[in-house]
């Protein structure tokens, strides 16, 4: 429930913020905002997906099976390496925005 909540203060935040920055300039699309706006909504995906991570550790030592263990292992891995590519496109647009100023 908490990754959901998250994700979902997330979403509302990131959208508002989109949402201004395309009624404020409608002629025009300022693809650095956008880029700001996807970092951050990158950084609300990594943090639900560490709660997911710690929800699945607990869930399989109160259950201790060896098909359990095999099936957080995978989904461990799996959203490790997407929690690693989300942080490191984060990580780049952190540094363009750093660059750009």
């Amino acid at each position: 429930m908490i990754a959901v909540i998250i994700l979902l203060i997330g979403m509302v935040k990131v959208l508002y913020k989109y949402l201004v920055v395309e009624i404020k300039e409608i002629r025009k699309t300022h693809i650095k905002k956008i880029q700001l706006i996807r970092c951050e909504l990158g950084i609300y995906i990594l943090l639900a997906l560490d709660f997911l991570i710690a929800k699945d550790i607990i869930h399989t030592v109160t259950d201790l099976s060896y098909e359990r263990l095999i099936e957080l292992s995978v989904l461990i891995v799996l959203r490790t390496i997407i929690g690693f590519f989300i942080g490191k496109e984060v990580e780049v647009l952190e540094k363009e925005e750093y660059i750009m100023k």
